[in-house]
């Protein structure tokens, strides 16, 4: 009949969602290329690296797919560039905090651990980024995935770095191998 069918209210959430972002990109006072990079991110997190086109990034940016082409060489470009800002503002900034306020291990891993919090409640859609598209590892070129890793690895190097400090100073079990902490803390 022509009764409409009632549309889910997580389908209703995320256009308003997407409503509000394109909003807020298109009129704030960002450079272009910024704007670009914003509605990447927006849409990558929400649809992940491979569901999303250049078009919709555009569209949600308020430009044209040839403004895009004019900042980014393609889609990957783009998505390196999003991944190198979440580089900088999580990773970067947690150990520069970190390593600002020194102490002892434990210290140093509650802050790592406060600093990753405060930056996932702050910038969900970068946690997002960062997920989807480790996740989507398998139909990305060797460039995403060098990038990621490279991500994973920073933040490893420094765990690991805070967990040996604390084996040696006996803050922390000798028992329990390094790298199986480490990667315990990445995943969560």
């Amino acid at each position: 009949r022509n009764a409409q069918r009632k549309v889910p209210a997580r389908t209703q959430r995320a256009k308003a969602r997407a409503a509000r972002v394109a909003l807020e990109i298109t009129t704030s006072n960002l450079p272009t290329a910024d704007k670009i990079v914003e509605a990447a991110a927006e849409f990558f997190a929400s649809h992940g690296y491979v569901n999303s086109t250049l078009d919709e990034v555009a569209a949600l940016a308020g430009f044209t797919k040839g403004a895009v082409y004019y900042y980014f060489k393609d889609k990957e470009s783009l998505l390196l560039e999003v991944l190198k800002r979440i580089e900088v503002r999580s990773i970067d900034t947690t150990l520069v905090k970190v390593h600002e306020r020194g102490g002892s291990a434990t210290d140093r891993l509650e802050r790592f651990v406060t600093c990753q919090t405060r930056w996932a409640a702050q910038h969900p859609r970068d946690l997002a980024v960062l997920m989807l598209v480790s996740a989507e590892t398998a139909h990305t070129s060797s460039r995403v995935r060098a990038q990621v890793f490279k991500i994973y690895r920073k933040m490893g190097k420094f765990l690991e770095q805070i967990i040996e400090d604390g084996k040696y100073s006996g803050e922390f079990s000798r028992i329990q191998e390094t790298r199986d902490t480490v990667l315990y803390l990445q995943a969560v």
